[in-house]
């Protein structure tokens, strides 16, 4: 029997804030990571010890990982677009975008599945409000891939595809997921990011290393952050907010993902946040906010 969603109090209001937080944070601390390890490995790392985490979680509270060929197809799917695919594509751009840029160049896969929904689903159906706030947030991610062409030429073009591109395969997982919404949340959670480790422990080891040699204690405490924090931690919240408030709640948090994004990276690294970052910001989360109107 489903479990009644509630009205969010100021307790839930505080919980999506923290998800926002860690997953904003997740930009900051790859960039970290970056200084001794590369983008293959921190994707590795990250699903590795998020797989690993989750499984314990669900072990605990009695949740046995999903069983069937055909639900375990949808997860090898979902885990490769959901995990490998998008870890390592933010991974590998953050070499030339920085992490302020990435967390708000990724929140294109919002706007991405509005429009996948539309053509997958009936309850998704795009309307005028979702046009105008697609073409908005659309506008403000092309305001700081251009902006940085103009200041900087094709530098960094290829990294800022990558992350847009991570945020287009996020998009693409979450459509595919609704196949499996009929399983345990964390559990399935868990078989996803196991399935991901497939892909990336054999490509870890054949394109890079992810035992080197000299790492610093911050890169370690990047690592462990991405896979503990970002991805055990903060999927184990999710299922809970979205159990007690519900999915559209659940889904406010893409407003917090760029912003605390931005304000990590300000934080961090003193030239972090520009003009055109701000202004960029500004217009994906009016586009944003005027997408949910129309929900």
């Amino acid at each position: 029997m489903l479990t009644a969603i509630r009205r969010p109090t100021t307790f839930d209001v505080s919980r999506l804030l923290f998800v926002g937080a860690i997953w904003g944070g997740a930009f900051l601390f790859i960039s970290i990571a970056l200084n001794d390890f590369d983008p293959v490995s921190i994707a590795t790392w990250r699903v590795t010890l998020g797989a690993v985490v989750m499984i314990v979680i669900a072990l605990v509270i009695g949740q046995r990982l999903p069983a069937g060929a055909r639900n375990w197809r949808f997860i090898f799917v979902v885990g490769f677009l959901n995990s490998a695919v998008p870890f390592f594509l933010i991974s590998w751009g953050q070499q030339s975008v920085s992490s302020a840029e990435s967390a708000i160049l990724v929140a294109l896969g919002t706007f991405v599945s509005l429009v996948i929904s539309h053509f997958t689903s009936d309850d998704e159906r795009i309307n005028t409000l979702r046009v105008i706030g697609v073409a908005i947030g659309f506008f403000g991610v092309m305001v700081l891939v251009i902006w940085d062409l103009v200041e900087s030429g094709t530098g960094n073009l290829g990294g800022q595809l990558a992350v847009m591109a991570a945020g287009c395969s996020y998009a693409t997982s979450s459509v595919i997921s609704r196949r499996l919404t009929h399983l345990p949340m964390i559990s399935t959670s868990a078989a996803t990011m196991a399935s991901a480790c497939l892909y990336m422990v054999p490509l870890a080891f054949l394109l890079e290393d992810p035992f080197p040699s000299h790492v610093s204690n911050a890169s370690l405490l990047a690592l462990c952050y991405l896979g503990i924090v970002a991805t055990a931690l903060a999927f184990t919240l999710r299922f809970f907010i979205i159990r007690a408030n519900g999915a559209v709640f659940m889904s406010q948090v893409g407003y917090l993902v760029p912003l605390f994004g931005v304000i990590w990276s300000g934080l961090y690294f003193a030239d972090a946040v520009r003009l055109q970052t701000l202004v960029s910001l500004g217009l994906i989360l009016l586009g944003i906010a005027i997408t949910r109107r129309g929900s």
